[in-house]
């Protein structure tokens, strides 16, 4: 009788393991899937990039340089780097000039805490290509 409980027990618990495992990884799988063909879609990152960049500009506008770096640095590690590769195919000149404006340019005079208006135009002309790159998506 007693093999027979221990028997049962182990059952039920192998059982609700399996149960656990079944009901887990098929989400993960979904979710992880979603979050590939976000990543995969270059209309979805530059969306992200234009608004990492523009609470970048309120963070500075609020005197948090520090928060606005963060941001900018999220901007290209996280999300340019998806879409250098794609834009290169399409404009090679327009690819590496956004990279640069993005992470030196815009990153650096936020860092050296430069003039608000010179930042403002930095952004300004990378929201101009980013412009320039959706066009391109979208043919």
């Amino acid at each position: 009788m007693i093999n027979s409980s221990k028997q049962m027990f182990n059952t039920a618990i192998s059982s609700g393991i399996l149960m656990i495992i079944v009901l887990l990884f098929p989400s993960y799988d979904i979710k992880a899937q979603e979050e590939n063909e976000e990543k995969s879609n270059p209309l979805t990152i530059l969306s992200n990039i234009r608004n990492l960049l523009d609470k970048s500009m309120t963070e500075l506008n609020a005197g948090n340089n520090t928060g606005a770096s963060e941001l900018v640095d999220i901007a290209y590690i996280d999300n340019y780097e998806y879409i250098e590769d794609p834009l290169k195919e399409l404009d090679k000149d327009l690819m590496e000039e956004t990279e640069v404006m993005i992470r030196e340019d815009f990153a650096s005079a936020i860092e050296d805490k430069k003039p608000l208006d010179e930042i403002t135009s930095l952004h300004n002309n990378i929201s101009s290509n980013l412009d320039m790159a959706e066009k391109l998506f979208k043919q």
